[in-house]
C-alpha cells in the first residue's frame, strides 16, 4: 500500500463525522484541473516520501478513541492490491471508513461493498459522460486507459453505489469548462441519487495542478452555482460545498 500522508484529524472530510485521512499515491486518471499533482504524475510522485502500512495502522489505534472513521482518499485508493487489507485493519479498530473513488474500478468497490469494508462513499462524477475524455485526459495518450471503457466503468459504479453502499454522494468539482448545461446532464445521470454535491474550483495556493494551463481559465463562480442548486434540486439532491 502506497500511503503519501496520514493526517490525523479532519472535521471536514467525512460528513457529520470526526476522521483520519489517508491519502494514497499514483491514479489512472489524468484530470487536467487536479491539485494533487504530487500523487497522479509519475515524475512527481517518484520523489514522495511513503508511510508504510503498518506505521499508518499503528498511528490509527494510537487515536482511535477520539475518531469515528477514516477517510482513504488520492490519486485512486482502488488501485491498489492491499486496500482491502488496510480497510480490514481500520473496521477492527471499531472505525468507519469512508473512501473517495473516481469510480474507474467497479469490480473493486463490489468487492470492498460486498465484504463491508466500507460505509460511505464519494463517487467523483469528473463531467457528463459524453465529455469524460476531456475532463480526465482520456484524449489519446499512451498513459491513460481507453475512454469507452473508463466511461463504462464509472457508469457501472454509479449504478453499485446507489444500489448497495450504506450512504454515499455524488461530487463534482466545476472545473472551468464546465457550465449550466453540463451540471443539468450530470444531475440527470444521477437522478434517483440520494445526494449531488457541487465543489467550486478553488486551486490552491502553492499546489501545482496536473496541466498547469488549466489554472488561469475561467470557472462558473459561487454565486453563479449557488444560483444554479435549486434548478439541479428539481432533477436530484443538490448542495454547495465549499
Amino acid at each position: 500500500m502506497e500511503i503519501a500522508h496520514l493526517q490525523l484529524l479532519s472535521l471536514l472530510d467525512y460528513p457529520e463525522k470526526v476522521s483520519a485521512v489517508v491519502w494514497t499515491v499514483g491514479c489512472n486518471l489524468r484530470c487536467p484541473f487536479c491539485y494533487n499533482a504530487e500523487l497522479v504524475l509519475p515524475g512527481l510522485v517518484h520523489g514522495l516520501p511513503r508511510l508504510p502500512l503498518e506505521e499508518a495502522v499503528a498511528a490509527l489505534a494510537k487515536r482511535a478513541r477520539f475518531l469515528d472513521g477514516l477517510v482513504v482518499t488520492g490519486g485512486e485508493p482502488t488501485l491498489h492490491r492491499d486496500l482491502p487489507l488496510l480497510l480490514q485493519e481500520v473496521k477492527a479498530l471499531g472505525l468507519l471508513v469512508k473512501l473517495d473513488t473516481n469510480g474507474t474500478r467497479p469490480a473493486v468497490l463490489r468487492s470492498l461493498l460486498e465484504d463491508g469494508l466500507v460505509d460511505y462513499v464519494a463517487l467523483d462524477v469528473k463531467a457528463p459522460l459524453a465529455r469524460y475524455p476531456e475532463f480526465t485526459g482520456l484524449l489519446p495518450l499512451d498513459h491513460v486507459p481507453d475512454s469507452s471503457a473508463v466511461v463504462a466503468g464509472v457508469r457501472e459504479a454509479v449504478a453499485l453505489v446507489r444500489e448497495r453502499t450504506p450512504d454515499y454522494e455524488f461530487r463534482t468539482t466545476v472545473a472551468p469548462g464546465l457550465v449550466r448545461e453540463d451540471l443539468i446532464a450530470i444531475a440527470g445521470e444521477l437522478r434517483g441519487a440520494r445526494r449531488y454535491v457541487l465543489q467550486p474550483f478553488f486551486p490552491p495556493e502553492g499546489k501545482r495542478l496536473v496541466d498547469e494551463a488549466w489554472r488561469g481559465r475561467p470557472a462558473l463562480t459561487v454565486e453563479e452555482l449557488r444560483s444554479l442548486v435549486p434548478e439541479l434540486q428539481k432533477i436530484v439532491p443538490t448542495e454547495l460545498r465549499g
